[in-house]
């Protein structure tokens, strides 16, 4: 466990420099996790492909938020941000589809 949190720490500190090879390194680690994951959640394979960038992009632009985390583990850390946007997504999804039968309903159903 201690071998894995020093490679994981080495990668990190990598990642806080924006290095492009520690990001590589990440996607190739942790991609195929991840993308079952939100495949299962989804569904969808194009909405896990859009949530896996979107978690990776995430990682890149704020590999602090790891950090401020009381995740021991940066697996455990992936998976629960990967759910989270899954869960966001689906929200937005139905409040989009709400949004639009509200407005059919407001329109077939107003009298002027």
């Amino acid at each position: 466990m201690k071998l894995k949190r020093d490679i994981e720490g080495n990668v990190f500190e990598q990642l806080f420099n924006k290095d492009p090879e520690a990001l590589k390194h990440l996607i190739n680690s942790y991609s195929t996790l991840l993308f079952q994951v939100a495949f299962r959640i989804t569904g969808n394979k194009r909405a896990a492909e859009e949530v896996l960038c979107d978690v990776f992009r995430d990682l890149w632009e704020n590999p602090f938020h790891y950090e401020r985390s009381k995740e021991s583990f940066l697996s455990s850390y992936l998976i629960k941000l990967c759910k989270l946007k899954c869960v966001n997504r689906e929200e937005i999804h139905i409040t989009k589809l709400l949004s639009k039968k509200s407005k059919n309903y407001i329109a077939n159903n107003a009298t002027i």
